[in-house]
């Protein structure tokens, strides 16, 4: 959005600063830092193989979690490729595939299921998780970024009980292949110790 230029010397990444005075308080200065990552082209960047895996409990109704998740989901459509595949999972009293692994070329499809969603009932996941990892091995490409994404306010409960036995599944399904990043949404009872340590067994992001 900024237009910063990414690294020419081969580092991941380019580190941009600006200094100005600040309009408020004459004595104090602002200081803007800008990180612009190798910019790449469609070509270069693998096929995806993504299962969404989201929290519909009722604590996700605000407009700053799954309304929020929806429109950022639609956004992410528009960029898909043919080679590309989106499944949808979800979690509240019970876990159900909403979208079975879905081309990018079927845009309406995916938008139409993303229309569908609805937060309610309680957070008790079942087999969320082994449900979205079985959805990912369906379309499993050695070739893709395999990858489950998942998405929560906070206390998650995905039908693994304990957190040891929960991040063992993680690790077990990470050396078939399939990663896990999560996404926290909303604030005021965001687990981030947790979600951060599950994204870092599972090869992924928080």
């Amino acid at each position: 959005e900024l237009g910063m230029d990414g690294p020419t010397d081969g580092a991941p990444f380019a580190v941009h600063t600006e200094v100005s005075a600040c309009p408020w308080a004459p004595e104090h200065r602002i200081v803007r830092v800008g990180i612009q990552g190798r910019r790449l082209e469609l070509s270069e960047i693998p096929p995806a193989n993504l299962v969404f895996l989201l929290d519909v409990s009722g604590s996700m109704a605000s407009a700053d979690k799954l309304p929020l998740l929806v429109t950022a989901f639609e956004r992410l459509v528009d960029q898909l490729r043919p080679q590309d595949r989106v499944a949808i999972v979800v979690y509240a009293g019970a876990a159900g595939l909403v979208l079975p692994p879905t081309p990018g070329t079927q845009r309406q499809t995916i938008l139409d299921a993303l229309g569908r969603l609805r937060a309610g009932g309680s957070t008790a996941g079942a087999e969320g998780l082994q449900l979205a990892y079985d959805v990912a091995r369906q379309s499993f490409d050695p070739a893709a970024t395999n990858r489950v994404l998942l998405a929560t306010d906070g206390d998650f409960n995905v039908g693994v009980t304990g957190e040891g036995a929960l991040q063992r599944l993680v690790e077990r399904e990470r050396e078939s292949g399939v990663m896990l990043s999560v996404l926290g949404l909303g604030t005021g009872n965001l687990q981030d110790a947790r979600m951060e340590a599950l994204a870092s067994v599972g090869n992924g992001a928080y």
